[in-house]
């Protein structure tokens, strides 16, 4: 608009110069015609040039007017364009390049209730998961999980901390603190809003056979053997090894600066968690696992997966852990059903004889989907097929069990109840499931501890003998983000 101002400035000086210069000198001769200074130019011809050069200045001022229009509305789609969530994040990526940072994870609140230690409580978890792809092939994936103990205000853990490198499309290298890649629970089902039930089943419980965490390194691929959806996949690993509560030693003795000698090995200890600098052993750990589907996606039938693992290495100088298992999982429609079995073995120092151990679950759950009641209100059919109800049974056999080690406080995951780990645990879990949406759901699970009699205590040589069910009674808010 300052340039308009400008021409129309130019323009009224033109004018003005024209009505003050001086009028040409008229002279009369014989006839009307009229002399001027200069014999070219007439009077109606000055006026013509005149009138062509205001008409080039008021077009110009057009083509200038025009301009000014085009360039203004450019300047509010910019504007409106850069304000908008798409071209915004659109700037962000060019600003970072190839780098992604992407949160997920997910926050649990539970009640508790056992009725054997009689204790009612409630209980908070949160676990961020933070994701971070450096390019195409390089990922970092790392888990804080967070909770609060009895005793504490807040205890932190580092679960998973890894780096993933993709070889190819079909294989990657995974460095760090991973997930136990064995059988089909600690990578898929352990987080608490994917696990269908509360707590875990017994042989991945608080009397687990497998360690759920490892130090080390894997190899994973995967490729297509039939139709679309008939793929396998395997998983090899090497890691700093397992770990119990309790290990021999040389024997240390005042005044040396290394720690007292802890008590020997007993049949029946806990696993320890996660070894982060192997020093009971200079044996790495290895696993292996292959997975298969059977059928094709197409297919009518449903999804079917078959699996196999192994996990071995020494826990303890030349003292060897071998353990496999094998697993399945089967959906079909509202119908989804998983069950393992797995076994354990633990060589011992001499004169205590071995730790053999052995765990199975089976679950099955069925989504109440699409259920239509004709004799109940639409609404309450509405509530209902969001219900999921289900079953699980699972159970654990050993030789025996360490009594001091037995731990009656709730956790996330953990009713408390002292049932579990005795040396024949049993469990029937029923659930019943309350989906708002497929990452958020009200989840309430009655347990019923049904232990055999059998083993004994290896701590103090009494005999476990008969012993008391329990009851539990687990009611968890779960999201996931």
């Amino acid at each position: 608009m300052m340039r308009c101002g400008l021409w129309w400035g130019m323009l009224w000086v033109i004018l003005v110069w024209l009505a003050t210069r001086p009028t040409p000198t008229l002279a009369e001769n014989d006839g009307d015609s009229v002399a001027t200074d200069d014999p070219a130019i007439t009077p109606g011809r000055e006026i013509q040039e005149i009138k062509r050069e205001i008409q080039r200045l008021q077009q110009r001022v057009d083509e200038l007017e025009q301009q000014t229009k085009h360039q203004v509305e450019s300047l509010q789609s910019q504007v409106t364009t850069s304000s908008s969530p798409a071209s915004f994040a659109e700037a962000v990526n060019r600003y970072l390049g190839n780098y992604r940072f992407t949160l997920v994870g997910g926050a649990a609140t539970s009640f508790i209730y056992n009725r054997q230690s009689n204790i009612n409580t409630y209980a908070l978890d949160f676990e961020p998961v933070i994701l971070y792809r450096l390019n195409d092939r390089m990922l970092f994936e790392g888990t804080i999980e967070a909770n609060l103990p009895s005793g504490s205000s807040a205890d932190y853990q580092l679960p998973v901390a890894t780096l993933q490198y993709f070889v190819t499309d079909y294989s990657e290298l995974v460095f760090g603190i991973f997930d136990q890649p064995f059988g089909d629970w600690y990578e898929d089902q352990s987080p608490f809003w994917v696990n269908r039930f509360v707590t875990p089943p017994l042989p991945y419980g608080v009397n687990a056979l497998i360690p759920p965490t490892e130090v080390g390194i894997q190899l994973r691929g995967g490729f297509q053997w039939g139709g679309l959806g008939q793929v396998a996949d395997y998983t090899l690993s090497s890691s700093n090894g397992p770990g119990f509560t309790q290990s021999t030693c040389t024997g240390n003795t005042p005044p040396s600066p290394l720690p007292t000698c802890p008590a020997p090995p007993l049949v029946g200890d806990t696993l320890v968690s996660v070894n982060n600098i192997r020093l009971n052993t200079h044996t790495p750990a290895f696993g292996a696992r292959f997975r298969i589907y059977p059928l094709p996606a197409d297919s009518d039938l449903g999804r079917l997966e078959f699996g196999a693992s192994t996990y071995d290495g020494k826990w303890q100088n030349d003292l060897w852990l071998n353990s496999w298992g094998i697993d399945y999982n089967y959906f079909r429609g509202s119908l989804q059903t998983r069950g393992e079995w797995l076994q354990m073995y633990r060589q011992m120092p001499g004169g205590t004889g071995a730790d053999n151990r052995q765990g199975w679950y089976v679950q099955a759950g069925y989504f109440l989907t699409g259920l239509r009641i004709p004799f109940l209100h639409p609404s309450i059919t509405e509530l209902v097929s969001k219900l999921e109800p289900l079953v699980r049974y699972s159970g654990i056999n050993q030789r025996a069990s360490v009594q001091s080690q037995i731990s009656t406080t709730p956790a996330i995951g953990f009713t408390g109840s002292p049932a579990l780990y005795l040396p024949h645990a049993r469990q029937v879990a029923l659930g019943l499931d309350y989906w708002f949406a497929p990452s958020i759901v009200w989840q309430n699970e009655f347990d019923f501890e049904l232990p055999k009699a059998g083993g004994f205590f290896s701590d103090t040589g009494q005999p476990v003998g008969a012993t008391r069910n329990d009851r539990s009674f687990v009611s968890q808010f779960a999201i996931g983000f």
